[in-house]
């Protein structure tokens, strides 16, 4: 019998409907395969999804991208034959966009939903640092209203918010879980602590309409969004597009949903799973992966950075265990809204040329073991530069391309595509390798000290339950490997 004091995932959980959105992601996916799993007395969990260009109905795409996927392995394994039945008799898909008043779905859906739900878990976000301004407004900032209309339209159920801890932008030093105000912009503030941003949204989408008008193509229309998006992101206080939309979906979320419980999760950069299902478990290429890919395959050798940085990577499945014991709380204990911060900065700090060094020592030591990363043995250590060196070396390589392109095209070749890679890359992650931050977790701790020992063992939060060399080694490199380049190529 589990003591009063203590919080239980599963009584919680027990006989709930849970809505997730962005199951077709990386870490909804996550989420989705440890809530089936380890709480199979849940009533049913609704997949929200919409059909693309391939599929042409959500439970088409859902079937083929969502439960089809490796990380579902080690339910199959233990579960066998049961597999297929199990999954029908607890998960639906419901079908509508994100992005539409009233979720895209029919009046009579739409309050079916509504009444039926006891959760929300908004998982889905458009993750490109760099897109169209007027996108990522609709998907990152906008679609959180669209669900609460639906939360309006009930029981006012609760709802857990998958953000970013960078939506914190240019703000430095130590950050708490909390609402930071924007570090370059004068933005009236309301007493909840949230900030009034809907003046700048309807700015910034008059200012994308103009420039869909004024453009001679749809493409010239996109670039110029993209364009407008990280201009603005960086004169109000942020990196880049991605993490100023979702610090006003934040906004808005706090804004509307003070009648019913809200809990907001900032995860920092999310990496390959610790341990569950499988260790390294990943798909697709996260913000360290790029720079490791791009140095496996020759083309990146050194990278603007702070050496002595604290540089925040996360496992997945801490985040989607610090997304359950959230969603647990908001059930037991509604609550206007609970910001947690799910990071190693302050519990298992790494700088930055540590990570680095850890990433060569298995690079060199042990390239054959992945074919597909390396092509061969990697013939040089990264090294990390101030900005003014970066840009100093990028302009030597421009002016060597060119003088020995004339004797030597295919090195000209070689050197151009280096310049273009390192140049794309530090305009999107040079941020994230020159932190001047360190994210606080105290309040997702406390949280976690909350429930039962049981569930402390089963949803650990903190990045003390790894170490660095044996993550980034044998774990994250090879999951790298395993699930995203062997997969791919399969």
């Amino acid at each position: 019998m589990v003591p009063s004091a203590f919080l239980s995932v599963q009584s919680e959980l027990a006989g709930k409907h849970i809505l997730i959105t962005g199951t077709t992601g990386f870490l909804g996916k996550v989420v989705l395969e440890k809530l089936l799993r380890k709480v199979p007395d849940v009533y049913q969990i609704s997949l929200f999804a919409r059909s693309n260009a391939q599929y042409s109905s959500a439970k088409e795409r859902v079937r083929n991208e969502v439960l089809s996927s490796s990380v579902f392995n080690l339910m199959k394994q233990e579960m066998g034959d049961m597999f297929d039945e199990f999954i029908e008799s607890k998960v639906s898909v419901v079908e509508g966009e994100l992005t539409q008043p009233g979720l895209g779905m029919s009046a009579t859906d739409f309050q079916a939903l509504a009444n039926d739900i006891d959760l929300v878990i908004n998982c889905a976000a458009s993750v490109n640092f760099r897109e169209s301004l007027d996108t990522a407004i609709r998907i990152n900032t906008l679609s959180v209203e669209h669900l609460v209309e639906l939360i309006n339209a009930g029981n006012g159920v609760p709802m857990v918010q998958v953000s970013t801890c960078y939506v914190n932008g240019h703000n430095t030093g130590d950050i708490d879980e909390q609402i930071y105000p924007p570090k370059s912009a004068d933005i009236k503030s309301f007493e909840d602590g949230s900030f009034h941003v809907r003046p700048m949204i309807q700015r910034y989408l008059a200012e994308c309409q103009k420039i869909n008008i004024s453009s001679s193509s749809k493409q010239e229309a996109e670039k110029a969004k993209i364009r407008l998006g990280v201009k603005e992101a960086r004169k109000n206080g942020w990196n880049d597009t991605y993490t100023f939309t979702k610090w006003m979906g934040e906004q808005l979320l706090i804004q509307q949903l003070k009648g019913s419980g809200l809990t907001i999760v900032r995860p920092s950069i999310i990496e390959s799973t610790v341990c569950d299902p499988v260790a390294g478990w990943l798909e697709g290429i996260k913000v360290a992966d790029a720079l490791i890919f791009a140095f496996a395959r020759g083309r990146l050798s050194f990278f603007p950075g702070d050496d002595n940085g604290i540089i925040d990577v996360i496992p997945a499945d801490l985040v989607a265990n610090s997304i359950i014991l959230s969603a647990a709380e908001q059930l037991a204990n509604p609550s206007n809204y609970r910001i947690y911060q799910c990071c190693s900065g302050r519990d298992n700090p790494i700088q930055l040329r540590e990570f680095i060094d850890l990433v060569m020592d298995e690079s060199h030591q042990n390239y054959r073991n992945y074919p597909k990363l390396f092509h061969r043995k990697p013939s040089a250590r990264f090294r990390t530069v101030s900005s003014f060196t970066f840009q100093s070396f990028m302009r030597g390589l421009q002016v060597a391309a060119f003088c020995r392109g004339v004797f030597q095209p295919k090195l000209r070749q070689k050197l151009t595509e280096k310049v273009s890679v390192s140049r794309e890359l530090a305009k999107i992650y040079a941020f994230y390798t020159a932190p001047q931050y360190r994210f606080d977790n105290s309040q997702l701790k406390q949280l976690w000290r909350r429930f039962s020992i049981e569930d402390q063992n089963d949803y650990t939060v903190s990045a003390k339950s790894f170490e660095w060399k044996e993550y980034i080694g044998n774990i994250h490199i090879n999951g790298l490997h395993t699930y995203v380049l062997e997969e791919r190529a399969a």
